[in-house]
């Protein structure tokens, strides 16, 4: 019964619903009835439906409830437009909106108030990127931003991993990240596994504000991803989504399969 009733529009639902408590379908469902309340289209169909839920015991009254119901839990549906959103970065198409992501990026940072967490592969010239980041950290002093980064051992590199990751963080602070308060910075050790053939990475990129929204995208912490790159990415408002990102990450840490850079 409610299959052949989902295929109608909200109205159309309540006014059949209207119909059978108080209308012309209280005292029975006839062809014309059916047709005056949901169209010719469907009419046929409605019929057969309301006929045969009628010969299974459904009273006029429980059938508009449960017309009602559909109804109200259509419109009360979260809209997945209000949900996703595709960010396109790249040359422009005719017809398809796009937008660096960047912009989204710094757009979805400026409603954050209680924690940012960030998680790339690369970063280049980070600076311009998280500058409008560390602002936000200023204005907000009980923001927490924390960062989760591939610190790699790149190709011939024979050096201590402590040594690596050392050199990764006097490069973060002094070309990504100048300011004060320092974020949190974690990186995944596997990434330093002297054998190249089972060296794992952190490749995730995304962003997420108070676990609430996330970008996930495939852009990196670059200029050029953010900017100019052909780069494919999905803003999701959706809390539960956004929790069980965070959760992942935050799993990893107290796992210590992601391990603390000390920024100095």
């Amino acid at each position: 019964m409610s299959d052949v009733l989902h295929s109608l529009p909200s109205s159309t639902l309540r006014a059949l619903a209207v119909s059978l408590r108080d209308g012309l379908l209280a005292s029975g469902t006839t062809p014309h009835g059916v047709q005056q309340v949901v169209g010719a289209g469907p009419a046929a169909a409605i019929l057969l439906q309301l006929q045969q839920s009628q010969a299974d015991g459904w009273s006029p009254a429980q059938l508009a409830l449960l017309a009602e119901t559909i109804a109200t839990a259509r419109d009360q549906a979260a809209n997945p437009e209000m949900i996703l959103d595709l960010v396109l970065s790249g040359p422009e198409v005719s017809g398809i909106p796009t937008r660096d992501t960047a912009a989204v990026m710094h757009a979805l940072v400026e409603k954050a108030q209680q924690e940012v967490l960030m998680v790339g592969y690369a970063v280049h010239n980070g600076r311009k990127l998280f500058a409008r980041l560390a602002e936000r950290m200023q204005q907000v002093p009980a923001l927490r931003v924390w960062f989760c980064l591939n610190i790699p051992r790149t190709f011939n590199d024979t050096s201590l991993s402590s040594e690596i990751v050392r050199r990764f963080a006097m490069t973060f602070v002094s070309k990504h990240w100048p300011w004060e308060p320092k974020p949190e910075l974690y990186y995944d050790p596997r990434a330093l596994t002297e054998g190249s053939n089972e060296r794992p990475s952190l490749h995730a990129k995304c962003l997420v504000i108070d676990r609430r929204e996330a970008l996930i995208t495939s852009a990196n912490f670059t200029e050029a991803a953010q900017q100019r790159n052909v780069e494919v990415g999905v803003v999701i408002r959706h809390g539960p989504l956004a929790e069980r990102l965070v959760s992942y990450f935050e799993g990893l840490r107290a796992s210590s399969r992601l391990q603390k850079c000390v920024l100095p």
